[in-house]
């Protein structure tokens, strides 16, 4: 038997179903009327988790297993690969690793029973030996230079590393050189054992699909499960920010720079600080945005070429702001940050702006509903937190000029920001130490 549950949002004219069965991880269907389906299982292992419990002991994990694990699993004991099997099902397949969550998706225009019983049967049955293992360890190995090669990556980890002290998020998820090396078999079936179980996994798909159709794909499906508490959260950070500056020494043909800010976890339900983060994104909109007044007056004083990107990173344990961009003069751009903000915390953001802002994130949000893969991905993102897409767009309602220049004034007040600077170094790129 099956709990089917309807969330029914007529406004936006969708609906979604929440299925509860036995033997399976919670799923999300999401009905479309189109030929192609998507499906994606989200399991709740990401680059942060560095310890479990099992029992009264807590057990380490290696940097980089969870990104490992996520290669490993398309291994099958019969030495046959379930991405070339998912592949010959007409399904084109694919997997990632992010800090919280490591997810496995298809999407696919025929054989959707048969497609989805291949991804759940190859998640649910580790095969782990020396030499798989091992051979693993050399592709890992190319990805995480890679990484290391990367101007973009190394901005980000530099900001990152000047702003957190202990917290995991510090670290490449792939891992680093010498803990890819550390994995053994062994450990990956540990890992795997305490963090693939039903309890740990969603699984979210979207589709010309009715209830009874996708639980008859599901039937005879059994995944691992797991009885009690495993999770050890990292330690939460706030961010040590103190208008630092650090220039990292690389081959870029014009300096990189990222303006970073951490800030506490927002408290309250999961609406209201989906409702704080909202409002921030409208704040960052007016600060960062290309018809912003900071742009605009970087544009015609010839330090940038390009809009700034902005992204705000909102993970239990480190939340932060972080705009980034290209140009020749970055304390020039840095300064002129800086006196935007204060600016604007004395003088607040404009009625009108804010109500243009909402009403242009509210249209882009509704209009994601459309994009099936977008819309499952943001389920995948918010449905750990308690809330659901269509919840989260029912809350720019909500948003007025008052409450964003009250955020404004929260997440910006008082001058503390880490700069970042990667400057050209063709001949000797090297780390440099903070400089002030």
């Amino acid at each position: 038997m099956a709990d089917v549950i309807l969330h029914d949002y007529p406004a936006f004219r969708e609906k979604y179903y929440e299925i509860r069965r036995a033997g399976l991880p919670v799923v999300y269907l999401i009905p479309k009327k189109r030929s192609t389906y998507y499906a994606v299982l989200r399991v709740g292992i990401g680059s942060y988790d560095r310890f479990y419990r099992d029992g009264e002991k807590i057990c380490p994990v290696i940097p980089g297993t969870a990104h490992f694990l996520e290669h490993k699993l398309f291994a099958n004991p019969d030495g046959s690969d379930a991405m070339e099997r998912l592949r010959d099902l007409g399904a084109d397949a694919n997997a990632y690793t992010v800090g919280t969550s490591t997810c496995y998706l298809f999407n696919c225009r025929d054989n959707f029973a048969a497609s989805l019983s291949e991804l759940l049967s190859f998640v649910s049955e580790p095969w782990f030996t020396r030499e798989n293992v091992a051979l693993e360890k050399k592709i890992i190995l190319q990805e995480a230079a890679m990484y290391v090669d990367s101007p973009s990556s190394r901005l980000m980890r530099g900001a990152l590393r000047q702003l957190y002290r202990e917290h995991p998020i510090r670290d490449e998820i792939v891992g680093t050189p010498g803990s890819i090396k550390r994995i053994t078999p062994s450990h990956l079936l540990r890992v795997y054992r305490a963090f693939y179980h039903t309890g740990n996994m969603q699984l979210f798909v979207a589709g010309d699909l009715t209830p009874d159709d996708l639980l008859s794909a599901l039937s005879g499906v059994v995944m691992p499960t797991r009885d009690g508490d495993f999770r050890v959260p990292p330690a939460p950070e706030t961010g040590k920010t103190v208008s630092s500056v650090s220039v990292t020494r690389r081959r870029v043909s014009k300096p990189l720079f990222a303006v970073m800010r951490g800030f506490p976890e927002p408290s309250g339900t999961p609406l209201e600080q989906h409702r704080e983060m909202l409002a921030l994104s409208v704040v960052n909109a007016h600060l960062f945005g290309e018809s912003g007044a900071l742009y605009n007056d970087l544009k015609d004083r010839g330090l940038v070429t390009s809009p700034l990107r902005c992204v705000v990173e909102w993970n239990p344990g480190v939340c932060f702001i972080y705009a980034s961009g290209q140009t020749s003069e970055p304390r020039k751009v840095y300064a002129a940050i800086r006196e935007r903000i204060r600016d604007l915390i004395t003088a607040g953001i404009p009625d009108a702006d804010v109500s243009r802002l909402v009403r242009a994130q509210y249209a882009e949000e509704v209009a994601s509903f459309d994009d099936v893969e977008d819309l499952v991905d943001e389920f995948c993102e918010v449905i750990p937190d308690g809330v659901d897409p269509y919840g989260v767009a029912s809350l720019f309602g909500s948003i007025t000029p008052e409450y964003v220049n009250s955020v404004l004034q929260k997440y910006y007040a008082g001058d503390r920001l880490n700069l970042t600077v990667i400057r050209p170094d063709s001949k000797n790129p090297q780390e440099s130490e903070d400089e002030e």
